[in-house]
């Protein structure tokens, strides 16, 4: 028997809908390395100019690069600022 959290993404895939109405699923968009929109996030773990690291929940997005800042901030968005070398989902 699937447990309770796995149904909506299953029932997303079955019905063809974007992963983006899946509860608990981030996003990421980079514009031109120099600028990251982080959606759905839970919250900063780490903080420093050269590595951001954020929740999701059971996930982590990492983002390395020089000059790393915080722009904006709301409920479920973050806007990072400076130059990005690397992005990890883990």
């Amino acid at each position: 028997m699937k447990a309770v959290r796995e149904l909506p993404l299953e029932l997303v895939e079955r019905l063809e809908l974007p992963e983006e109405l899946v509860p608990g699923r981030g996003r990421l968009t980079l514009d031109g390395g120099r600028q990251a929109l982080i959606e759905g996030q839970r919250g900063i773990l780490e903080y420093t100019p050269e590595r951001i690291v954020v929740s999701f929940g059971r996930e982590k997005l990492m983002l390395a690069g020089d000059s790393l800042r915080l722009r904006a901030m709301n409920a479920g968005e973050l806007l990072i600022a400076g130059r990005i070398r690397e992005a990890e989902w883990g």
